[in-house]
């Protein structure tokens, strides 16, 4: 029957660790490259490749698996959003609010996707 009564505590220092190693990828892309596409392809894919690994572990429900997505997105976005593109001085402030907001929204339905796909299968007893 498994942990059926059982909440799980989260694992911060592993979910901290996924999202350090995104701002690692996503930091190194941010310098190599200044397009916000190719930021925003490498800061998911760190949450992308852990919503596949929650999906192989089955232990994860929606709302859990959000929240770790969106804790995972944000430590992994944080890093490159102060470091690179709020100091650049080739963006006016409408397309930094505009790009902000567009991608804002786009990890919100990339969380949510993740977040579904790792969601685990409702159990029949």
């Amino acid at each position: 029957m498994g942990n059926l009564f059982l909440r799980e505590k989260e694992k911060w220092l592993t979910w901290s660790l996924w999202g350090f190693v995104g701002a690692a990828i996503t930091l190194y892309t941010a310098f190599s490259t200044q397009t916000p596409h190719l930021i925003a392809i490498s800061s998911t894919a760190s949450v992308v490749i852990l919503a596949w690994w929650m999906q192989r572990t089955r232990r994860f429900d929606f709302g859990r698996a959000f929240k770790v997505c969106s804790y995972v997105l944000f430590v992994s976005i944080l890093p490159t959003f102060i470091l690179v593109l709020v100091p650049s001085d080739e963006l006016n402030r409408f397309d930094l609010i505009f790009q902000s907001l567009s991608f804002i929204t786009f990890s919100l339905l990339v969380c949510l996707v993740c977040s579904w796909l790792a969601k685990r299968p409702k159990q029949y007893y």
